[in-house]
């Protein structure tokens, strides 16, 4: 064996490896930074895997080829590492009533995934240019969607005692208050309480002390859930 060449061949992937843990800890760090589900480790495991897992596909069977009765596909691991991190991503997903949230987190851990196989290939300027690509897309798009969105979607539950005030007297307050209501459900429940349930759009800024002030000028609401 020469081991010379030995160590130059593992050393190189090696470094394929460590290379795509810094592209998925640079993506990382950025989302950990605004407080995402998945931060550091997730995308720093995601792309050395990534990378580990192509190498494997690429080199790893070297030793096998020369059987004729041996037949390998390349591609055929990195197609599975594309199916198996669709769960880790549905995973990231949240649906929270009206609002769904950790989609561009779970994009981001996809694209991490391809860049982490792309350095693993040994496509090294796309790899890493992939990165600062990414990287840029999220601060860029962050900053400008701050700019342009002006509301947030939410959902008010309103429980009203019977003979109270009407609930298009309190939408109307909420309308006073910048609070736009998108819909609203209503029924009545077993104390008689007439229960409404409302789609709002709430401003950026919004307080929600304001809520207080409406069980103040509306003493029939027994209470407020946001």
């Amino acid at each position: 064996m020469d081991w010379g060449s030995f160590i130059l061949t593992e050393g190189d992937y090696l470094l394929r490896v460590i290379v795509a843990a810094l592209c998925g800890l640079a993506i990382g760090s950025e989302r950990e930074a605004r407080l995402k589900k998945a931060g550091i480790r997730t995308h720093t495991i995601v792309s050395m895997a990534a990378a580990l897992m192509v190498c494997v596909s690429k080199y790893g069977f070297f030793d096998v080829v020369h059987y004729d009765s041996v037949q390998v596909d390349a591609s055929r691991v990195a197609a599975g590492v594309v199916t198996g991190v669709g769960f880790l991503g549905a995973g990231i997903i949240l649906n929270r009533k009206t609002n769904i949230t950790g989609i561009t987190t779970s994009a981001g851990v996809w694209a991490t995934l391809g860049i982490g196989m792309t350095i693993g290939a040994g496509m090294w300027v796309l790899g890493i240019g992939s990165t600062i690509i990414l990287l840029v897309l999220q601060y860029v798009f962050h900053h400008t969607m701050h700019l342009v969105k002006e509301k947030k979607m939410g959902r008010m539950h309103l429980r009203v005692r019977e003979g109270g005030a009407a609930p298009e007297q309190i939408a109307a307050a909420l309308t006073e208050m910048q609070v736009r209501v998108i819909s609203t459900h209503l029924s009545v429940g077993k104390d008689k309480a007439v229960e409404a349930k409302m789609d709002v759009l709430f401003p950026l800024d919004f307080d929600a002390e304001k809520l207080v002030e409406l069980t103040q000028d509306f003493p029939e609401i027994i209470s407020i859930d946001t």
